[in-house]
């Protein structure tokens, strides 16, 4: 009875921490992997929202406009070149 009871007591203690290496992946898992498109795509947005916040007053509107401008060309052109590769 007592040897029973220790075998059960064994098994459910093995099933525990396979419970928990399995958790403790899947948190390595996501602390390592790239955000989703979705997560990345609202961070990307924020981030442009803080930048135009913060840079057209310190720039003025135009000059701020003409820095975007001349970015975004360059921009376009580096996904063309890296295209072409």
């Amino acid at each position: 009875m007592r040897l029973a009871a220790r075998k059960a007591l064994i098994v459910e203690q093995s099933e525990l921490a396979r419970v928990e290496i399995a958790l403790a992946w899947h948190e390595l898992r996501s602390a390592i992997a790239p955000p989703s498109a979705g997560e990345r795509g609202s961070s990307v947005r924020r981030l442009a929202t803080l930048l135009i916040a913060v840079a057209t007053p310190l720039f003025g509107r135009t000059r701020f406009a003409g820095v975007l401008r001349i970015a975004s060309v360059g921009l376009a052109a580096f996904r063309a070149i890296s295209m072409l590769r």
